[in-house]
Formats: structure tokens, C-alpha cells, sequence
């Protein structure tokens, strides 16, 4: 897994409805929780800013609670700045967290910045956790608490 750089633009983002996610990442290890799933085959890039989907470079597991409504948030706040104007661009980073040889990363650290204004601008670091169970990243199994 590699970190995901992009220089967003309106001109990126899609028209077409996304397909669904066929490709498991790396401790793809799924299971069925009260809310939901456990994990996500989470976008570094959210589909909504470029429309890439099915790319294993810019999937990785991720849990329910760190894809949305963490990570949304701030692709949220992203894709509103970009439609505004097709003048708008965003310099966007995201870096999956792992430690050694863990199959599932711990975290991951966002950075975004408007081009010519200061209207997006962060810089988080968003932990790969689920409340009421703990993770095994070396292979991406889980226990539930």
C-alpha cells in the first residue's frame, strides 16, 4: 500500500454512478456487526473526487467508523470546495499508517490545501479503529469486546 497524492479540480470528479467494489485489500478479514460491517474497502482518493474505483493502489481496509463518517467528513469538505468553481484546486495527501509487515494499516494521516486560499486546509490523523472490538493488524482479523 502506497501513499495517494492527487491535485484535485472539479474537472475529476465523476458523472457516472459507481460501480460496486470487487477488489479486497490486504486483511480483508469481514464480518457482520451490529451497525453494519466491521470493515470497508475504504478510497484513499474518495471515489467521489476522482471516480477511481477498483484501483488495489487506492483501496485499503479500513473500519466502518475511519471511512465514514471520519474520512467522509473531510472528502465532504473537499468535493463542496471543487464544485463551487471550476478554478478551484485542492492539493490532497493521504497516507495509510502501518507498522512492520501489519496487513492493515493503524491509521491514516490526511493533508489538504486549497490552491491560492486558505478555504481547505487540515491536517488529521484518523485511527483505524472500531469501537467494541479489537484488531488484529498483522492480518486483519478481529475479536469483539
Amino acid at each position: 500500500m502506497t501513499d495517494a497524492n492527487a491535485l484535485l479540480n472539479k474537472s475529476l470528479m465523476p458523472t457516472a454512478k459507481r460501480e460496486p467494489l470487487t477488489w479486497n485489500p490486504t486483511g480483508w478479514h469481514n464480518k457482520k456487526t451490529a451497525h453494519g460491517w466491521l470493515y470497508n474497502r475504504s478510497h484513499l482518493i474518495g471515489y467521489q473526487l476522482t471516480g477511481e474505483n477498483n484501483n488495489p493502489k487506492n483501496l485499503m481496509t479500513g473500519t466502518q467508523t475511519l471511512n465514514t463518517p471520519l474520512m467522509l467528513a473531510h472528502e465532504m469538505d473537499i468535493a463542496y470546495y471543487l464544485k463551487q468553481s471550476t478554478s478551484h484546486y485542492v492539493r490532497y495527501e493521504v497516507n495509510p499508517i502501518f507498522r512492520g509487515n501489519e496487513l492493515v494499516a493503524r491509521g491514516v494521516q490526511m493533508r489538504a490545501q486549497s490552491i491560492g486560499d486558505n478555504q481547505v486546509y487540515f491536517n488529521v490523523y484518523i485511527f483505524n479503529i472500531e469501537p467494541g472490538y479489537t484488531i488484529n493488524y498483522a492480518d486483519g482479523t478481529s475479536t469483539k469486546n
